[in-house]
């Protein structure tokens, strides 16, 4: 019932010196997780119980969390203004073993979620007791839009047994936009490549903005440049960039130094490093996925989003290109490495995360109903 419910908020919210706590969680939104570290996460333990890092596999990274009896949750607090007022979804891999209840109904394994209010704290959770082998496990929560605090917990609550957990998943029903930081593999200034016009700031197209580097604060320059015809000199390839969350779409802002009408063999390839070791790739073609450095005309997959100018009036132009992502799927990193053709020339790149298609039901842990 309702007005039997402990109050959990203290419990998980709060960091006291009984607490087996490691460490203490900065608010951020989780968009993806796969636990190859527990930075940014806060451990609490109750009784006979611990949370480490452990690995299924060569490649499966995750968190096991064990109870004799006793408690023990990973925690992290989401950003409220960027949860607030938004239907969230999170979703796990899950294993259990040999989960057995504690004393109350909620006295078990659990994905929960803690949101504050003025009217007081409302709970919701995905309970698991018993064995299984990995399968997905997740809630829905809608959080209000007066939410003072949201708090993310796993673990095992007044109960007994093991559980694994990986490849973590916090999605909301509102599309989220992150640019992504170029700094480390920009290695050009546009002076170096003599256009004379040049973005400056933050470039929109379609409502997706894309971020150009400051010079001051990007030792490698404000933009990212490739081998191609006519730049022998210029590097083949790029270090992993970090995107470390779910993606339904990449935008990349570029263009070719010139670039041919047509061409029958990529400039580039960008890879998509997903979740779980798989890859995803895009080849991008001369005349259809990328165009010259002063084309006005868009092409199939390549739409102007910046015109300039140079004193000798000749247009300078850098367009959009969108790179489909299977729905959802978290993308550690992109790379990419040149094959044949004209040398590209990349300043920005925006990864774009629509909401999940479906979506669970509302699970209230204190009413118990959808």
């Amino acid at each position: 019932m309702r007005g039997s419910k402990p109050n959990l908020w203290p419990a998980l919210i709060v960091v006291a010196a009984v607490a087996g706590c490691l460490r203490t969680a900065v608010a951020a939104t989780v968009a993806y997780c796969p636990f190859d570290t527990l930075d940014g996460w806060s451990i609490r333990s109750l009784g006979a119980a611990e949370a480490t890092r452990a690995a299924e596999g060569a490649t499966k990274q995750c968190v096991a969390l064990t109870a004799r009896n006793g408690t023990v949750f990973l925690s992290r607090a989401l950003a409220t203004n960027e949860v607030a007022g938004t239907r969230l979804t999170v979703q796990a891999m899950v294993r259990t073993e040999n989960i057995v209840c504690g004393p109350q109904i909620t006295s078990t394994a659990k994905l929960h979620l803690a949101v504050e209010t003025p009217a007081g704290v409302r709970h919701f959770s995905s309970r698991l007791t018993g064995s299984d082998d990995w399968r997905s496990e997740g809630l829905t929560a809608d959080v209000p839009a007066d939410a003072r605090r949201v708090l993310l917990n796993i673990g095992l609550e007044a109960c007994s047994g093991r559980m694994l957990v990986s490849e973590l998943t916090v999605r909301s029903n509102r599309a989220a936009t992150r640019p992504c930081d170029l700094a480390p593999v920009a290695n050009a200034e546009h002076s170096q490549l003599a256009l004379a016009a040049f973005p400056k700031g933050e470039v929109r197209w379609q409502k997706i903005p894309f971020r150009i580097l400051d010079t001051a604060a990007s030792p490698g320059g404000d933009c990212l440049r490739l081998r191609g015809i006519g730049h022998d000199d210029w590097p083949v390839a790029t270090a992993p960039i970090p995107i470390r969350s779910p993606v339904t779409a990449i935008y990349i802002l570029h263009g070719a130094l010139g670039g041919r009408p047509q061409s029958e063999t990529p400039c580039v390839i960008w890879t998509a490093h997903l979740a779980g070791g798989f890859t995803s790739s895009l080849s991008v073609f001369e005349g259809r996925e990328i165009g010259a450095v002063g084309e006005t005309n868009d092409l199939e997959n390549w739409k102007v989003a910046w015109r300039g100018a140079g004193p000798d009036g000749k247009p300078i132009t850098f367009g959009v290109t969108k790179w489909m992502i299977y729905e959802g799927t978290p993308v550690m990193a992109i790379s990419c490495r040149v094959y044949q053709g004209a040398a590209p020339v990349v300043l920005a790149i925006t990864a774009v995360e629509e909401p999940p298609a479906r979506q669970r039901e509302v699970f209230d842990e204190e009413t118990g109903s959808q």
